[in-house]
């Protein structure tokens, strides 16, 4: 490849968020990465946040009827405390911290439909 197009390519990759970038087109091809790219098959760090999923797919909705919010972000919350709930037709399924510390971020907002295993907090234990 033209190493004209390469500098090119490098200089608009530079004005932008990526770390790595790879290209491949029969024989020819090229890959760049950073110096902050982590390297090929490493592990990502670890995160000291804990996803609380949904257990179903549904409506999402902060509080039980009639009652204020329970979880808001920077809040503290208990192993098993209600958080919110998951609205499928006549049926509410509960959502519950998994562990007890502080709620990092509110994913999902009040009637947000949600999916199967989307997280809905998280936090910090």
């Amino acid at each position: 490849m033209d190493t004209r197009i390469m500098n090119e390519i490098l200089a608009w990759m530079k004005t932008t968020d990526l770390v790595e970038l790879a290209f491949k087109r029969g024989s020819e091809g090229f890959e760049f990465r950073t110096p902050t790219a982590t390297p090929a098959g490493a592990a990502f760090p670890a995160s000291r946040l804990v996803p609380v999923s949904s257990p179903t797919v549904g409506i999402f909705r902060t509080s039980r009827p009639g009652s204020a919010p329970r979880a808001q972000e920077g809040g503290s919350v208990a192993s098993g405390e209600f958080l919110g709930l998951i609205e499928t037709g006549s049926n509410a399924t509960e959502i519950t911290a998994g562990c007890a510390g502080r709620v990092v971020k509110v994913l999902a907002q009040d009637g947000d439909p949600v999916e199967y295993g989307q997280p809905l907090f998280l936090v910090a234990p």
